[in-house]
């Protein structure tokens, strides 16, 4: 299978969250979230749009991923800045 990575764009938005939707449905628990999640995290200041990248064969999107910006505290509640991928 030939794929073809490049960045998503406001046209693919729907398709990916059907994508995810089907990916995760029943998975961790009855139904899922990571569709919705995804959905809200583009209107986000931590989302990062140069790094979201579709997978697409001749015919469809088969894959996605998408990073944000994040903070992990450690033990003393140091905040260390982090960036984060998903779905």
């Amino acid at each position: 299978m030939n794929l073809i990575i490049r960045n998503e764009n406001a046209n693919d938005y729907r398709i990916v969250e059907e994508l995810t939707r089907e990916a995760f449905w029943n998975i961790h628990t009855p139904g899922c979230d990571e569709h919705f999640i995804l959905h809200n995290l583009r209107n986000s200041k931590d989302f990062i749009p140069e790094l979201t990248f579709i997978a697409q064969n001749t015919r469809k999107i088969v894959g996605h991923i998408a990073y944000s910006r994040g903070v992990v505290r450690d033990e003393i509640g140091a905040e260390n800045e982090i960036i984060s991928f998903g779905p």
